[in-house]
């Protein structure tokens, strides 16, 4: 298995599959997938991309962030979970996140991600709160600089 940064396009199609089912895939487009600091990670099998991840440079005034990172459209394929690729995928997004200088890396997390995250150090901050048509989630944050 092999991580590599990837382009917008070779995500959306999982991101869709898993994010975003029966909608279309107008619906998987972030404002900010093609920002020059974006960068887009996926584990790939034999050419085959299992598991995706997308980070921008969004400060929280929440976490009073000075150079944060949000993750977005985490997803990975159902056929392929529980076999460490997401793990190995967020393991190198820390490292580039380091080399960014980067201080809290933060994002909304679905209830069902949310022990993977914590696996990873990432803490709740706040309360459940809903995202309309896509259901609950926690806010969750991990340092990056000081780690």
């Amino acid at each position: 298995m092999d991580v590599k940064k990837v382009t917008t396009k070779d995500i959306r199609p999982l991101r869709n599959l898993v994010l975003r089912p029966n909608l279309p895939i107008e619906t998987t487009y972030y404002d900010l997938d093609d920002d020059i600091d974006t960068f887009h990670l996926a584990s790939i099998i034999d050419n085959t991309i299992i598991s995706i991840g997308t980070f921008y440079p969004e400060n929280d005034n929440e976490l009073q962030t000075k150079k944060g990172y949000r993750l977005r459209g985490m997803a990975t394929h159902p056929k392929f979970r529980r076999k460490s690729a997401a793990t190995k995928l967020m393991e190198e997004s820390f490292v580039l996140l380091k080399e960014k200088k980067c201080d809290i890396l933060w994002c909304n997390a679905r209830l069902v991600a949310v022990e993977f995250y914590k696996s990873l150090g990432f803490k709740i901050i706040g309360e459940i709160f809903d995202i309309p048509s896509i259901g609950p989630h926690y806010k969750m944050y991990r340092s990056i600089i000081n780690q």
